[in-house]
């Protein structure tokens, strides 16, 4: 066995910039392996050594990342030799490509049987890239993974997803996307450094994988979304509490101030006031001769609706368990929708107890032995897949379901869309790097696998609707049951699993967040952030460190480009810096509120209201003055 870790070397976000056309520029950006990489190296490296096996790095790119200076530092990080595809002809690939060529590694070195990567790259945060390459080697991939232990020549997975720890014992060939604390990063010392520069790595071309030729997916308009000019008003002295309260009251973004508060809880349902007031205005405008009607906030299905024409095209959305209802309604609108849901058997019981969509075309259902994990049935789900060009695949953006959308298009060679925002009857949209940019791609002659985004028309029609499924009932669409083939199941199985922590209300789709950052000196200061929350009815968010390296909460609060994007009508981030992967998260918000005691904290350039003050101070009072004005009766004007 030998052991591979993929990783990336890309620019450094806080140095990239969108032009006016649309397009993200990274040229000024330094080029470097980010830290999630790094973590994978690293615990790639711990494996290796466990198993007593030598560790390969694989890495793909443009001629810049062949540099000895680039192959000695990623030596030092722990790989015994490396591998590197440096082309210029790598730069025009799409993600799908990519993945197939660093399939084409693995299947070229040989002995290679477990891949380890990091949960996204810097410059993309894409998370699907890992499960492309599984598809292409046709092995399974899993997402989320914060340890890795050996048992005999299996591996032992301890895996987060579907509000569940659980540990995954896989034998055979797997791909593995680690999280950011699945290993602790040494700096590399002088003897690792020395060291580096006697190990041996090998340049290959493009041509060395062979023919790569059509691999490109170039979008058909490009476009800046519109960004909300914030107000930059930093409030001071001893009345600003009090100041920021009466601003925030007036605007009616407190509980009693004529705001829907948190939706999307258990029942799944969505704010009217969330996603779709924000995200809707982001589409771009597309012009030549052959665009179809598409203003600005008016989507190309909507155009395309007026028409009376009837969907040429089909949507087909796959879950292992994650919410998908309300989406339905609006992709039901403009094309058929065929929903294919996993569930294990234990679970479905008889029949009537299967899971039904009533805003689907048609709902299979595969079940499958219950210590199966999802992610090990890629093989049979691709089968029942028959998706045609034109037709698109979307997955919710959760672990399971993201490795399953990248195995599909590994398998099948299609393109994959990592932030898909709208899907008209000819078009759809994709935001790039948390959606400071958007592309609009046609439909026609192309299947794409896409992970569901803010798709916006999903606020009016989810008061109601469901999470995975509701049991089967009149009216409901007709539920077709197929058991998964033995022989298409992976040999992977959950061998224990237990209900992990996670947050009672939906970021994504609650009006008004709250954040925490590293400005909380201990977890059980989190008491004000967690008052904070309650007494203005908001979800609560976290920068990656206290959702995953500390885990001072859960793993699904985690705001970020490679977390959970959010689009609320008021978002409080409070002790957090400002990093670009959490400002690229956040940056749909109605109205930001910064607490920091840096005035220099990067977090105060994307503010509308910012306090300056030592949150241990300014939190108290805030929360006592919300709770006054939430108790007091509205005026009768209101």
């Amino acid at each position: 066995m030998t052991i591979a870790v993929a990783y990336k070397i890309a620019g450094d976000p806080r140095s990239a910039h969108v032009l006016d056309s649309g397009v993200v520029d990274w040229s000024g950006a330094r080029l470097s392996i980010s830290d999630d990489d790094a973590v994978a190296m690293r615990a790639a490296r711990e494996l290796g050594d466990s198993l007593g096996t030598e560790v390969v790095g694989i890495t793909l790119g443009p001629d810049s990342i062949g540099t000895p200076a680039l192959r000695k530092n990623a030596l030092s990080k722990g790989p015994d030799r490396l591998l590197v595809v440096s082309d210029d002809a790598t730069t025009s690939w799409n993600s799908t490509a990519v993945g197939e060529a660093l399939a084409r590694v693995v299947q070229r070195d040989g002995t290679i049987t477990a891949l380890i990567t990091g949960p996204g790259s810097t410059d993309e945060g894409s998370k699907m890239v890992s499960g492309v390459i599984a598809g292409a080697l046709g092995w399974p991939s899993f997402q989320d993974v914060s340890a890795i232990r050996t048992a005999g020549e299996e591996l032992l997975l301890t895996q987060h997803t579907g509000g569940q720890r659980r540990e995954v014992r896989v034998a055979g060939p797997v791909v593995i996307a680690v999280t950011s604390d699945a290993a602790a990063v040494k700096v590399p010392a002088m003897k690792d450094i020395l060291d580096a520069a006697k190990k041996p790595a090998q340049l290959l071309t493009a041509a060395d994988l062979g023919d790569m030729e059509g691999r490109t997916l170039d979008p058909i308009a490009r476009a800046v979304p519109p960004v909300q000019r914030r107000l930059h008003q930093i409030l001071d002295g001893p009345g600003a509490v009090a100041e920021l309260v009466g601003i925030l009251d007036r605007r009616g973004l407190l509980p009693n101030a004529g705001s829907t508060g948190i939706s999307g809880d258990a029942a799944g349902g969505i704010a009217a006031t969330g996603i779709a007031s924000n995200a809707s205005t982001g589409a771009p405008v597309i012009s030549g001769d052959d665009a179809a009607p598409h203003a600005a906030g008016t989507s190309g299905a909507e155009a395309s609706s007026s028409t009376g024409s009837a969907p040429e095209h089909a949507v087909w959305i796959i879950s292992a368990g994650a919410t998908i209802s309300p989406f339905l309604p609006a992709l039901r609108r403009y094309d058929a929708v065929h929903v294919i849901a996993l569930v294990p058997e234990g679970e479905a019981g008889d029949s009537a107890q299967l899971p039904a969509f009533p805003d689907a075309t048609s709902v299979q259902v595969i079940t499958h032995p219950s210590d199966a994990p999802a992610e090990a049935l890629s093989a049979a789900l691709t089968e029942l897949v028959d998706a045609q060009p034109g037709d698109i695949v979307l997955v919710p953006n959760e672990p399971s379901e993201r490795a399953l959308g990248g195995e599909i298009a590994g398998r099948r060679g299609w393109p994959i869309l990592t932030d898909v925002r709208e899907v008209s009857a000819e078009h759809v949209v994709s935001g790039r790097f948390g959606a400071i940019s958007l592309e609009t791609y046609a439909r026609a002659g192309v299947t794409f696998v896409g992970v569901i985004g803010s798709l916006p028309g999903t606020a009016a029609c989810a008061g109601a609707a469901s999470g995975f499924g509701d049991a089967a009932g009149a009216g409901s669409t007709s539920v077709a049951e197929v058991a998964a083939p033995a022989g298409a199941i992976a040999p992977a199985r959950i061998t224990a699993a237990e209900s992990e922590d996670v947050s009672e209300r939906r970021l994504a789709t609650a009006t008004r967040v709250v954040g925490a950052g590293r400005g909380f000196a201990a977890k059980e200061d989190l008491r004000l952030f967690h008052e904070l929350a309650e007494v203005l009815d908001a979800a609560e968010g976290a920068t990656r460190p206290l959702a995953e390296g500390d885990a001072w909460l859960p793993r699904d609060s985690y705001v970020g480009l490679s977390g959970t994007v959010i689009a609320p009508d008021l978002y409080i981030a409070i002790g957090i810096s400002g990093q670009p992967h959490h400002t690229a998260g956040v940056t749909d918000s109605g109205v930001i509120v910064v607490i920091n005691n840096d005035p220099e904290a990067e977090m105060f350039e994307f503010c509308d209201y910012g306090i300056v003050g030592d949150l241990y101070t300014v939190l108290p009072e805030l929360i006592t003055l919300i709770r006054k004005r939430v108790a007091a009766p509205a005026p009768e004007n209101q």
